[in-house]
């Protein structure tokens, strides 16, 4: 028998289906419920904030109430919040002050010495060098003295066999040997004289051959004493030759300069040595002509070089020309500067600053300036272990000080010592910062 089933018949069916999966659905969400919060412990509701309040829990709205001026503190509980950076300040433990061994001197007011600037180039002092030569053409067999080495006058630098020398200490002897001969022949010729055995004219003869050999041997010697033989010089071992020549220092001071080798043919008046005096050396300046008033021979003057920029070394101007260049319209001045130490070279250039006269200014030791990215600048104390950089503007330097013309006040506590510790720190910083990309 067949049954069919109306249209109402169809949506009751549909409305107990879907009642039976709601009732499904409702149980499985209160079993989830009870497996997150455990049985007894009240639901806590959410104000529109999104803060969680238990039932009976009163929300204390003041609790997020700033009061005006009143500061929030986003650090968690127990965690003191940063301290607020100052650029430019960089601040030390003691122990790090003791280790960079920072020291500080206060800005003074006070004279400092007016100067004009001029540059030039260190050379040997022109008293005090010897360009040493070989009078004679030979072969060097032995070199005594070395780049660098201290010698006094008649120190033999090197040894020369020479066979023009030899030739030379020949005729020598030959002279010798004929003038004696001659001498001989003259005091006989005079004897027999004196006895009547021989005429006047005939003792005159002897006597006239005597003043020629003794004007040979005179020839002979003083050639050999202009090619610079005589003197103690040992002969080198292996060596045959007695023509020896020592070649000598005419001057106290340092071989700056050597330009031979064992062995080597040197011609007549080649030079080989050469031998300074570098206690003094020289500098020559070019001077305007519209600061020819200012300076004067006789005038403190104070150089220095860039390989040693901290560091003035004191001369004076002991030479000025009488002459104005028409090209340049400047005067060639010489400034002689003392380098007991060495220190200076030659062919160093050279900043000169002649002192003209003083004047009142802020000053402040040249070494508490320091420089980076084209400004000039300064570390303060602001109070111990604190330290604040500080722009200035520099004028003139003079006796190692160094003008300001802004910048600082007079008597501000200037770092003059360990200031690059300081300034590494702050480079530090500013690279941690960068690197850090400013997260909050």
């Amino acid at each position: 028998m067949r049954v069919s089933l109306s249209r109402t018949h169809w949506q009751i069916v549909t409305l107990i289906v879907l009642g039976i999966g709601g009732y499904l659905g409702w149980v499985f969400l209160i079993d989830r419920h009870d497996h997150t919060h455990p049985a007894g412990e009240p639901v806590a509701k959410q104000d529109h904030a999104g803060h969680a309040h238990k039932p009976g829990e009163e929300h204390d709205h003041s609790a997020h109430v700033h009061k005006p001026g009143e500061k929030h503190d986003p650090a968690p509980p127990g965690k003191k919040p940063e301290e607020t950076h100052t650029p430019g300040q960089v601040k030390l433990t003691p122990e790090a002050v003791k280790m960079a061994g920072i020291a500080t001197a206060p800005v003074v007011l006070g004279p400092l010495d007016n100067r004009v600037l001029f540059t030039g180039e260190l050379v040997f002092n022109e008293e005090r060098l010897a360009k040493i030569r070989s009078r004679v053409p030979g072969r060097v067999v032995q070199i005594v003295a070395d780049y660098g080495l201290m010698v006094k006058p008649g120190d033999v630098l090197a040894i020369i066999d020479s066979v023009e020398l030899s030739q030379a200490q020949m005729g020598s002897r030959q002279a010798a040997a004929r003038f004696n001969a001659a001498q001989k022949a003259y005091d006989r010729a005079r004897q027999l004289y004196e006895g009547k055995a021989i005429s006047r004219a005939e003792l005159q003869e002897r006597q006239a051959r005597l003043e020629v050999e003794r004007a040979d041997l005179d020839y002979a010697q003083n050639r050999l004493r202009l090619l610079g033989a005589g003197g103690a010089a040992s002969l080198p071992k292996g060596s045959r030759s007695g023509a020896i020549f020592a070649l000598r220092s005419p001057i106290a001071g340092r071989v700056v300069d050597r330009k031979i080798t064992p062995g080597l043919v040197v011609k007549e008046d080649e030079e080989l040595f050469t031998v300074a005096d570098t206690s003094a050396l020289w500098c020559f300046v070019q001077i305007p002509e519209k600061d020819l008033p200012l300076v004067n021979a006789g005038s403190q003057a104070t150089i220095t070089v860039s390989s040693l920029s901290r560091e003035e070394f004191p001369g004076r101007v002991d030479f000025l020309a009488d002459m104005v260049d028409k090209a340049t319209r400047t005067v060639r001045a010489r400034v002689r500067v003392d380098n007991p130490d060495h220190r200076l070279k030659a062919g160093m250039f050279a900043n000169i600053a002649v002192r003209v006269g003083q004047h009142t200014v802020l000053s402040v030791p040249e070494t508490a300036v320091l420089a980076a990215n084209g400004e000039l600048f300064v570390f303060v104390e602001k109070a111990p272990g604190t330290y604040q950089k500080h722009l200035i503007k520099k004028g003139v330097k003079g006796g190692g000080s160094v003008e300001v013309l802004e910048g600082l006040e007079e008597n501000d506590p200037v770092v003059v010592q360990g200031g690059f510790t300081l300034k590494s720190e702050l480079e530090k910083d500013a690279f941690q910062g960068c690197g850090s990309g400013h997260a909050h």
